[in-house]
This record gives structure tokens, sequence and C-alpha cells, in this order.
């Protein structure tokens, strides 16, 4: 992985997900991006994203893997997805001080599921957790209504874009 951030291309947010809401002050706030083809995220965990003192919550982890992943399945299918299925193995507590790189890639794609495998470690690479889900892709309409509220900045990937004009064409 590269740390070169000229190579980022940051993922669109919503106002009140819990994984990327903006808005949302009990959430986590990630900010996901592409680099080397995987869908990436790095942050630091609040006192209240834990369970046990400095020690994050394993719903938080499963919550951040699982929106990782769905990330990943939704760029390479065109389409939002939800998850079909997730299984998370946890490695080791997951301190609540350091930096967490979350990280997706695509293992298999079809039309109806996409597979995608997850990792959860430090920001020097000692991994906490690793996740497999399969996604289901949601349909056009649906896609293009929740990206009508996504939140996209200057330079941001717009994943659903070449969806929007095969329906404009088709509309």
């Amino acid at each position: 992985m590269t740390d070169d951030t000229n190579s980022r291309r940051h993922l669109p947010v919503s106002e009140g997900c819990f994984v990327c809401g903006i808005s949302n002050p009990a959430g986590l706030s990630l900010r996901f991006y592409v680099e080397e083809g995987n869908v990436m995220a790095r942050w630091r965990p609040k006192a209240h994203h834990c369970g046990y003192e400095n020690v994050v919550h394993g719903g938080v982890v499963a919550a951040a893997l699982d929106e990782s992943m769905a990330w990943a399945a939704a760029r390479v299918v065109g389409r939002m997805c939800v998850t079909g299925d997730l299984h998370v193995r946890y490695l080791s507590r997951v301190p609540g001080d350091i930096e967490i790189v979350v990280c997706a890639e695509v293992e298999k794609a079809g039309r109806r599921l996409v597979h995608v495998n997850a990792t959860l470690r430090s920001g020097d690479g000692v991994e906490f957790a690793d996740a497999r889900g399969r996604f289901v892709p949601i349909s056009a309409e649906e896609t293009l209504a929740t990206d009508d509220e996504m939140l996209y900045r200057e330079g941001d990937e717009r994943p659903f874009d070449p969806l929007r004009a095969e329906s404009d064409t088709t509309a």
C-alpha cells in the first residue's frame, strides 16, 4: 500500500450513517477512499466507540468492516449493495487509542452476489480482525435514489454516474 494521498480517490459520504455520516455525533465519521483498487479508511476511535476502557466494541469493528466491503462491492457492480451475510473473525482486541486502517477488496463479483474480504489493522500493520461477506446489489432506482442523498466533494469518485447515464438514455 502506498501512502501517497494524491493517488487516493475519495468516496461520497452521507449525513446520518453510523459509519460514514458527517452529522452523526455517535458515528465513526469514516472517509472511505480507493487506493490501488481497494476501499480503505483510516480513523481514530473515540471513547464512546469502546465497550471496555480503551477496547473498541466488536460491533463497531464489524460495522467498519461491513461498510468498507459494501463500498467495495458497489464500486465493482455499479450499484449500492446490502449485506447478504457477514462473517467477522476477531484476532485480538482493538485498542481505542491508535489509528485504525480498514481495507476491503472484491474477491468475486456476479450480477446477483459480490464476495468481498476485508481487514482491520493498526496503522503499522498489526491485524486485529478480518471479514468476508456476500453483498447483494439493489435496484438501479434504489441506487440512484440513495446516490441523490450522498454528499460529494470536488474530486470524489462518482461510482454511480455510469448507471445514471444509462438510466437517462433509457428514460
